[in-house]
């Protein structure tokens, strides 16, 4: 009985002893399960991080872009706005933009196509008046309370810019007052000892000067004074307030407004230029020249005067003049003095003619709104005119900025805020001497914009103007033929838009 006791206590014992080992094995894996255990661990976490990750980014929303000469066909173009979209993300702005191709031809015209078909862009850059269609159809945004509430764009705006807002709310540029002044060649000047131009006999003198010499030494009478782009507009731009019309309506003797495009001043300006063609002074294919061919008879010898933008567009025709290996610089110029004085082109401040507008079918106007701020800000300021740091410029170990030949070409993409404090001179002597004459030479244009019920009229009469004018400066009629056209600008609608001004400009 005593060993059966004893036999049982041992079996009890070994029992426990097993249970508890058995224990200790399942709670202590060996090396191989920890191994196995902990490599599953690490797993998760990836998966939860990639999960996070991917989270973020179906937060991030397409804002789909626009722009004439800004496409995803150019490696360039895609490196900033990659650059921009990094940007974005660091001020907590959850936007990325993506450009919209546009295939080759007029700009505008590819525009008008792509919002037929549907396509419609979240953000669009117009030009040429395209935009006035799309606005009457509520095609988009209103941008008043959006300016109203930005503190940046309160900043960065001219007033010249907000009166357009406040005229017509749907399109945003900000960008320095740029009107075209003349440029002429230093070397010529130098070359026939004459001085710089300052009355409208003088500039006929300087330009009479260039087109009887041969200054491309062919020996041929292929030389001329200036030249301009398809019609007279960039003369007009430098002439018009040397004859008595510093504005789009001015008054006549008895106090009331008249369109200056049918005024006695508008006669003596085009017998002028009819002068400036028939003696050859102004480059008799002007009708059909382009921008791109007006630069080259610059840089070839065939004109030694252009008219051109202000700013970054003289300092472009600088450089482009020195790299075709002519050691020379262009001076940009005053407007000529006529008998009440002179001066540039007045600035327009019914609308903008050009500018960022929101489509009212993009899905995220907040957002697309935010982003234009943000370029106009101090930081989208920075990336928007210097370009990519390492491309455009470098930053040594002591902060200085140098910017790269390839930086010197850039131009921003969204806005030129004026106010904005560039930690390095953007601009060349030419340039900016542009501009101080621009800024001289400010004033604002009496003007209204033309109500849409008498759209078809004055398309009428614009062209009758242009038929007209050009008529008689290439000698097809005489001038005495300018006051038929006045008679019949008058009956094709003067007569009411001109009630009408005097109404709208009191």
């Amino acid at each position: 009985m005593k060993k059966r006791k004893i036999t049982g206590l041992v079996l009890c014992f070994c029992l426990i002893i097993v249970l508890l080992y058995g224990c200790k094995s399942h709670s202590e894996p060996t090396s191989k399960d920890k191994t196995t255990h902990t490599t599953v661990e690490p797993n998760n976490e990836d998966n939860e991080l990639e999960d996070v990750e991917k989270s973020q980014e179906d937060d991030i929303i397409t804002l789909t872009l626009v722009e004439k000469d800004f496409m995803p066909s150019n490696t360039d173009d895609l490196e900033y706005i990659d650059e921009i979209n990094s940007a974005l993300s660091e001020n907590g702005i959850k936007a990325k933009l993506e450009l919209v191709q546009l295939p080759q031809g007029s700009y505008s015209e590819k525009i008008d196509e792509l919002i037929t078909d549907g396509n419609i862009p979240d953000i669009i850059w117009f030009r040429d008046g395209i935009d006035k269609k799309y606005a009457e159809q509520g095609m988009l945004v209103d941008l008043t309370e959006y300016i109203d509430d930005s503190k940046v764009l309160g900043k960065a705006m001219e007033e010249y810019n907000k009166s357009r807002i406040d005229s017509y709310p749907y399109l945003l540029r900000i960008r320095y007052n740029t009107p075209k002044l003349a440029v002429v060649r230093k070397d010529w000047l130098d070359e026939l000892e004459l001085p710089i131009p300052k009355t409208v006999q003088d500039y006929y003198t300087v330009l009479s000067a260039f087109a009887n010499s041969d200054f491309d030494h062919n020996g041929e009478k292929d030389t001329y004074g200036v030249t301009v782009t398809g019609d007279t507009d960039r003369l007009d731009d430098i002439f018009n307030a040397a004859f008595s019309m510093p504005t789009t309506w001015i008054k006549d003797e008895t106090g009331k407004y008249i369109y200056s495009k049918v005024s006695w001043c508008e006669k003596e300006k085009l017998a002028f230029y009819r002068k400036l063609v028939e003696e050859k002074i102004l480059d008799p294919d002007y009708a059909v020249t382009k921008w791109d061919s007006m630069e080259e008879k610059l840089y070839t010898g065939k004109v030694g005067m252009i008219i051109g933008s202000a700013g970054k567009v003289i300092e472009i025709y600088n450089t482009k003049l020195r790299n075709a290996g002519i050691e020379t610089d262009l001076i940009p110029l005053d407007p000529p003095i006529g008998n009440s004085g002179n001066g540039l082109a007045p600035v327009d401040v019914t609308r903008e003619d050009k500018g960022f507008a929101i489509s009212n079918q993009c899905e995220h106007k907040d957002l697309a709104f935010r982003v234009l701020e943000f370029m106009a800000s101090d930081e989208g300021q920075l990336l928007d005119r210097l370009g990519i740091e390492g491309r455009d410029y470098t930053i040594d170990g002591y902060g200085n900025i140098t910017r790269t030949k390839k930086g010197e070409e850039w131009y921003a993409r969204f806005f030129d805020v004026p106010s904005w404090e560039s930690p390095v001179p953007l601009l060349s002597d030419i340039a900016q001497e542009s501009l101080d004459i621009a800024s001289k030479y400010y004033t604002e244009d009496i003007n209204f914009e033309i109500p849409k019920e008498y759209s078809t009229n004055w398309d009428e009469m614009t062209s009758l103007y242009k038929e007209y004018s050009y008529k008689i400066i290439n000698g097809e009629i005489g001038i005495e033929k300018f006051d038929e056209f006045v008679e019949k600008w008058y009956k094709a609608g003067g007569e009411e838009i001109t009630e009408l001004a005097q109404e709208k400009l009191k």
